[in-house]
């Protein structure tokens, strides 16, 4: 594949995140839809149900119940964000001991935190953190609260591919700002939303890009509803945190 110009870089998105912060998560995209236009990123099933990683074409739901899913074309996404994926460059990194230290080291290689970044981080994983949000059913509640009883696990010892995008501050609630990464181990058995990882060597794959295309829903609920709403960074951010490690924190008495 020809190397691309930057203007003709674009990340595919479906939904917002603003519409699953309201808790509007039924499925409104098909696969089919969505593969059309990538074959790397993530996103979230009907009903937010599970965490979705997008591999070489492949699109796999890992359930809040333990279960994967490889999905067929007519199934439905209620978020999907994808690329069709031509690494710029990469480098072997060796022994990343956190999260925190991967995203430090995706922002030293890459032109400016102003543009979205893809990012494939294939490796052996002394361990990483996961989390599938549980099926919802309705009424819907709002995000922060939804993923209260997401399943959360820790695997150990696990070779795989951590994937998905670092996004300009800006586009917090179109997007995720910051870091959105997902993993799948190299069975494509195991995998989910990261939280943490630690001592991680393998190859860093990264691309920039300077365009957005967003498609937004348009069902009813969709077309009535107030995304107007307060503390979505906030909403967002307790999206995305280990709610294990911080139900241990708030129970910790230490001073």
């Amino acid at each position: 594949m020809r190397p691309r110009s930057r203007s003709e870089k674009v990340i595919e998105q479906f939904s917002i995140v603003d519409a699953l912060v309201a808790g509007l998560f039924d499925g409104e995209f098909s696969v089919a839809q969505v593969a059309r236009r990538g074959s790397l990123g993530l996103g979230c099933g009907d009903h937010m149900d599970g965490e979705l990683v997008v591999l070489d074409g492949v699109f796999r739901l890992f359930h809040g119940d333990g279960r994967m899913t490889v999905l067929e074309p007519r199934d439905t996404l209620a978020f999907a964000e994808v690329v069709e994926f031509v690494p710029e460059r990469s480098d072997l990194l060796e022994a990343v001991p956190s999260l925190d230290a991967l995203v430090t080291d995706v922002a030293e290689r890459v032109l400016s935190p102003n543009l979205f970044h893809a990012v494939r981080f294939t490796a052996h994983f002394g361990r990483i953190s996961l989390r599938e949000a549980k099926r919802q059913s309705k009424p819907y509640l709002p995000l922060a609260l939804a993923v209260h009883d997401q399943r959360e696990n820790t695997l150990h010892d696990v070779t795989g591919t951590l994937l998905g995008f670092v996004a300009p501050q800006v586009f917090q609630g179109i997007s995720v700002a910051g870091p959105h990464f997902h993993f799948v181990d190299e069975t494509g058995e195991l995998g989910g939303h990261v939280l943490e990882l630690g001592q991680a060597t393998g190859e860093l794959a990264l691309e920039s890009f300077t365009a957005l295309t967003v498609r937004l829903p348009h069902s009813e609920a969709y077309l009535n509803a107030d995304l107007e709403l307060d503390d979505v960074d906030a909403a967002i951010r307790h999206a995305e945190s280990d709610h294990q490690r911080l139900l241990a924190t708030d129970g910790d008495d230490t001073p």
